[in-house]
């Protein structure tokens, strides 16, 4: 049979154990669990701000966007208004220019119309100097002048009866 010889060295060896596990507890253990549960709440604190952060980005960019919707709607609404105040613009000189041509075309007849007015007259002048012309010497002498302006103005109703 196996004896068993217990020793002191045992019981001291145990006794040193279990004093150096209660040292390492006071001494080591503690100040590490401290640490890291330290660590710990600095790494949730990280991720937390990391998601703050997280969250605020999403929330800048989707304002970021609805300003960039926002710009372009303008920027359509711009050019939009520009095309169409450039359509009017257009339409006002195409207008004015009508007008314009109307007007001068207008003054063309009228214009026309005075200087056909004004050659009948000088036609009719002509032709009633020649008729007198042309009676005086017909009649030469053989008519009083009373007579011979009312031939005259005879002729001149004649004239001015004629088509022209």
């Amino acid at each position: 049979m196996v004896s068993l010889d217990f020793n002191a060295t045992v019981f001291m060896q145990m006794f040193h154990f279990l004093l150096m596990l209660i040292v390492l507890r006071l001494v080591v253990y503690r100040p590490l669990m401290n640490i890291i549960e330290q660590r710990q709440e600095y790494i949730a604190s990280e991720i937390e701000q990391a998601e703050n952060q997280k969250t605020q980005a999403a929330e800048l960019r989707a304002q970021m966007e609805a300003d960039l919707r926002k710009a372009r709607d303008e920027a359509k609404a711009i050019v939009d208004r520009a095309t169409r105040a450039s359509e009017e613009q257009a339409q006002q000189i195409l207008e004015q220019a009508r007008a314009d041509a109307q007007r001068l075309k207008e003054e063309a007849l009228a214009d026309i119309q005075r200087e056909k007015e004004k050659a009948v007259a000088q036609l009719r002048n002509e032709v009633a100097s020649l008729a007198v012309l042309i009676a005086s010497k017909v009649v030469k002498d053989g008519l009083a002048i009373d007579e011979q302006h009312n031939l005259v103005q005879e002729a001149i109703k004649e004239v001015g009866q004629l088509p022209c």
